[in-house]
């Protein structure tokens, strides 16, 4: 009886391992956004809606890129972040990418394809 409830144990400890590290894997996705992406993204929840800081959308892509908190309400990196996604729009590689998005429909696909899950 000790060997089956030591595998059992052991079993159950190893699925939970493993259900923490998928979450932590979901995390670390999360967090490794370059900071080109991070305006990319960005820019593109701007150009989402036309009413973005009441938009559901625009307010999940900035907790996942890190610059609100879970409530959807700016947190500590937000203006930081805010002033240098002024100086990256202003850059002119940036040109293309603002074609790209050119549309409500064109950024909101962006965002699909690009924001991690």
């Amino acid at each position: 009886m000790l060997p089956k409830l030591t595998l059992a144990t052991a079993l159950l400890a190893l699925t939970f391992s493993a259900v923490s590290c998928t979450g932590n894997a979901r995390m670390a996705s999360r967090n490794t956004l370059s900071e080109d992406e991070k305006h990319r993204l960005y820019s593109a929840a701007l150009a989402a809606t036309e009413a973005p800081l009441e938009s559901e959308l625009f307010k999940d892509v900035c907790r996942r890129i890190g610059i609100f908190d879970a409530e959807g309400k700016p947190n500590n990196n937000y203006m930081s972040f805010v002033s240098t996604h002024v100086e990256w729009v202003m850059k002119a590689q940036t040109a293309q990418f603002k074609a790209e998005i050119n549309s409500t429909n064109k950024a909101r696909e962006y965002i699909s394809r690009h924001l991690p899950r």
